[in-house]
């Protein structure tokens, strides 16, 4: 199997895999190509499915950079009355809110609770925009996906439960 191997000072070690099904593992600096072939091994089943996934999925949009930057504006509009509502609610402050041109995940919180949404919500219904938008906010209390966030987000997202899992891709 073709995989492009990133090297890092991180701990553990990661697959993943884009849309174009290629393979990329990050691993420690120290670990053996041995330790990373058995990984590798290991999880060839979930590859080959993630693979498979991403071939059935329809390709990302194009957008002009005129109008990534009217979506721009358009989800800011929507995004700031929606974050200070739920931030009221949640009990918690974002120390920013911007939005980005980013086409992967839908929102992010930063380490020092800057939140990050992506231009594309603004073709997004409402309820939609809502879940991203207290999904971000429960990070401020929680930066993790650990069971205490999930519950924090349902306390205030109801219609995440009846999501896969109560995960939303971010």
């Amino acid at each position: 199997m073709e995989y492009q191997l990133i090297r890092s000072r991180r701990r553990t070690l990661e697959i993943s895999v884009d849309r174009a099904g290629r393979v990329r593992v990050r691993a420690p600096m120290r670990l053996s190509q041995k330790k990373i072939q058995e990984f590798l091994d290991r999880k060839a089943d979930w590859i080959h499915k993630k693979q498979e996934e991403m071939k059935r999925r329809p390709a990302l949009p194009v957008y002009s950079p005129e109008t990534i930057e009217a979506m721009k504006k358009e989800t800011l509009c929507r995004v700031l009355p929606r974050v200070d509502h739920f931030s009221k609610l949640i009990g918690v402050t974002p120390t920013s809110i911007k939005v980005t041109s980013a086409q992967k995940r839908w929102g992010s919180c930063s380490g020092k609770n800057g939140l990050c949404f992506s231009f594309m919500l603004a073709e997004k219904p409402d309820d939609f925009l809502d879940s991203v938008v207290i999904h971000e906010l429960c990070h401020i209390v929680h930066h993790n996906h650990s069971p205490q966030f999930w519950q924090l987000v349902r306390r205030y997202d109801p219609s995440m439960c009846k999501q896969k899992g109560g995960e939303i891709n971010e």
